[in-house]
């Protein structure tokens, strides 16, 4: 039997449209501007993101798939924008202005722009306090990503919240048995970061295991986690981040202000409710 989700959406749908709309308008000018775009493969989130951008940015682009055979990245051009970490890691030619989204990777290049993979710091908090009223404190998981920026930003959110975040920085997977244990007691819930330092099969079943038998939940990174056996996730849509970059590399064009990191506006609230009365996780259905 497939799992039953709970499927949340919280966007700003006049704005997000009125963007795509001016978009269109200045299309042509990006036109005549060399484009590279590039993914970590055609298919799945990358494939979705990328069919979103093209929506809203329907301009004339070379298109790299690094996931062939022989690729080769872009060797001349002033624009970029890559899906995924492999194409977030390609080398790109000195003072390309690049726009990333799907890609765990914290500012690598001058003039480079994230598209976040997480949501908003205050977002977040008002999601997770949203669905488990009782959190007062939250175990963020992370070893690089988002950077620590990012978790100063949440500690913030969290306390004008009501929320205690605790910054549980991992260098291995392997030391989570430990971390959790010495944070029994001491938290409520706790978050993984999409780092995929910490993330393999057996750190997620240590993760899934450990929030069933005691009653803590765990809120993961990805829609695929919470198939896996996390309580929720809410993230960032796909669509919705090649859209924003699309609006990013045309702000870029146009010699806008394009903040380091854009957070993606649509996030979607997934929820595991065939485990939540087994595991008793204090969240609402």
């Amino acid at each position: 039997m497939p799992k039953r989700v709970s499927r949340k959406i919280y966007a700003k749908p006049a704005a997000w449209a009125a963007g795509c709309a001016l978009l269109f308008l200045a299309a042509g000018r990006l036109a005549a501007a060399d484009l590279a775009v590039v993914v970590s493969n055609n298919s799945g989130p990358y494939a979705e993101a990328y069919a979103a951008f093209k929506a809203a940015l329907d301009i004339p682009s070379d298109f790299y798939d690094a996931s062939k055979p022989g690729f080769v990245p872009p060797e001349e051009g002033t624009y970029a924008v890559a899906f995924g970490a492999k194409a977030a890691a390609a080398e790109y030619p000195p003072g390309t202005h690049l726009v990333y989204a799907l890609a765990p990777v914290t500012g690598r290049g001058r003039g480079w722009r994230e598209i976040s993979m997480v949501p908003a710091p205050g977002a977040a908090i008002e999601a997770y306090k949203r669905l488990q009223p009782g959190l007062k404190r939250l175990a963020v998981f992370w070893a690089a990503y988002p950077g620590e920026k990012y978790l100063e930003d949440l500690a913030v959110a969290g306390e004008k919240a009501g929320i205690h975040i605790i910054s549980a920085k991992l260098m291995d997977p392997d030391f989570f048995p430990e971390r959790l244990r010495h944070l029994m007691g001491k938290m409520d819930a706790f978050w993984l970061m999409p780092d995929p330092a910490l993330i393999n099969k057996n750190s997620l079943m240590v993760l899934a295991s450990f929030s069933c038998a005691n009653g803590i939940p765990f809120y993961a990174p990805t829609y695929a986690l919470v198939l896996n056996g996390a309580s929720a996730s809410f993230a960032p849509d796909f669509s919705e981040a090649g859209a924003a970059a699309a609006r990013a590399i045309m702000n870029i064009h146009n010699g806008e202000k394009q903040p380091k990191v854009t957070y993606p506006e649509k996030n979607i609230m997934r929820i595991n409710y065939d485990l939540v009365e087994r595991c008793h996780w204090p969240i609402n259905k």
